[in-house]
């Protein structure tokens, strides 16, 4: 029965090999290389919203949808790809649920008709949809509060009142309390993720198996050491074989599986060579 199991898990094992060879493996999209979508809402989000939001906009479940700040105001969208009509899409529908309003300060100059830059806010954010005025402490900087406001938004703004008031200003210099940003994620490579977890594994593994060459040394040094090792490798082989051969994407749920299969190799080693000592 044992050497079924063996020979099984092997050719289990060179399948395994051969998918990966030439597919690769399967893997989540937050590990792939994509786009991340980062929206301030500054209240607390009802997360089934923003997921019915985006499967509305990038279709259903195309987006992974995770909370972020430091009291959880804020949204991050991992989605394979988007475009600015996306984007627009998803600011609106956002803005619809939660009404959200943003500032923008924006240098011009010491003189400067607040209502030139009233007309071009509104060709940009939509008209009469922004409140334009001057900055008390600084009359320089003009001040537009307007719906929820992309970096697109920006660029525009920033061009059109170049073009206006004959300015050379760069988009970086508009300041903006929070604006939604769209982000290229590079891919994750598994052998650096695999990275930060061997060296502690490694130290682990080695304390143990050491445990069990002392704890079992009746059985032979040499057989405790050859058989913990061999089930340790040939264990979590087959099953990352598996999640090749039946592309699983791996995710965080992938890995940790891994370290419980990991795990639970090593209590039936101990079980099953306590059962040989007490046989002698």
């Amino acid at each position: 029965m044992k050497k079924k199991i063996f020979i099984g898990s092997i050719v289990l094992i060179l399948i395994g090999i051969i998918v990966v060879v030439a597919a690769g493996f399967n893997v989540d999209l937050q590990y792939r290389a994509h786009k991340s979508i980062i929206v301030p809402i500054g209240q607390n989000v009802n997360m089934s919203d923003i997921t019915a939001i985006t499967n509305e906009v990038f279709g259903k479940g195309k987006a992974v949808v995770s909370m972020a700040g430091l009291y959880n105001d804020e949204v991050v969208i991992d989605i394979a790809d988007v475009n600015d009509d996306q984007i627009n899409s998803l600011k609106n529908k956002i803005n619809e649920k939660y009404n959200i309003n943003q500032k923008i300060h924006v240098p011009i100059s010491d003189e400067y008709n607040i209502d030139d830059v009233k007309t071009v806010a509104n060709e940009v954010f939509g008209k009469e949809d922004s409140v334009v005025k001057k900055v008390e402490d600084n009359e320089k900087y003009a001040e537009i509060e307007a719906n929820m406001i992309t970096e697109k938004d920006m660029e525009n703004l920033n061009n059109k009142l170049n073009e206006k008031f004959n300015l050379t200003n760069d988009v970086k210099s508009v300041s903006a309390e929070n604006v939604v940003m769209k982000k290229d994620m590079p891919r994750v490579r598994l052998t650096d993720m695999a990275k930060q977890y061997i060296f502690y594994t490694t130290i682990a593994t080695i304390i143990v198996v050491v445990y069990f060459a002392v704890r079992f040394m009746k059985l032979g040094i040499v057989k405790v050491l050859g058989t913990s090792i061999a089930t340790i490798i040939i264990s979590e082989l087959v099953y990352m074989s598996i999640i090749a051969i039946t592309r699983v994407a791996i995710d965080k749920i992938v890995i940790i599986a891994a370290f419980a299969i990991y795990i639970f190799a090593l209590i039936l080693l101990n079980k099953e060579f306590e059962k040989k000592l007490i046989k002698q």
